[in-house]
């Protein structure tokens, strides 16, 4: 039997609650330091226009040296009309960071090019201690 819960195995680092945005949005930088892998989920309303999605990495998490990650590769656009209703996933590996220089810690940008309801949550998963911090989880229920 498996008894690992999915709280145990998967922090939620930070999100962009879920509302009517029409100008950018950040998550804030996160440190990837203790986790192999991110999770980003994207929970789409309706949509009036394409909503730009972008991420950067930084070597700290108030964002020292920012950059595009790995050249944009995971860089998405959410359509308006296409994408309403929708969950979009990204998936970003450790490896896919700048580990020369030290970067380590992400942050996701939602641009909306018209108002637009989108919640953004950034998970680190894989982690390398268990179990993982529920700092932003108001309950668990088993």
């Amino acid at each position: 039997m498996y008894t690992e819960r999915f709280s145990e195995a998967h922090a939620l680092l930070a999100t962009i609650d879920p509302a009517v945005y029409a100008a950018e949005q950040n998550s804030g930088y996160v440190s990837m330091m203790n986790y192999h892998r991110a999770v980003v989920i994207f929970h789409t309303g309706y949509l009036l226009g394409d909503v730009d999605v972008d991420f950067e990495q930084a070597t700290t998490t108030a964002g020292a040296g920012a950059k595009t990650l790995d050249a944009g590769s995971k860089d998405i656009t959410l359509a308006g009309a296409t994408d309403d209703n929708t969950v979009s996933i990204v998936e970003i590996r450790s490896a896919e960071f700048d580990v020369t220089n030290r970067f380590d810690c992400l942050n996701v940008e939602i641009t909306p090019a018209l108002s637009g309801i989108i919640g953004v949550q950034v998970y680190g998963c894989v982690s390398r201690f268990k179990p993982v911090p529920t700092t932003l989880v108001d309950s668990i229920t088993d």
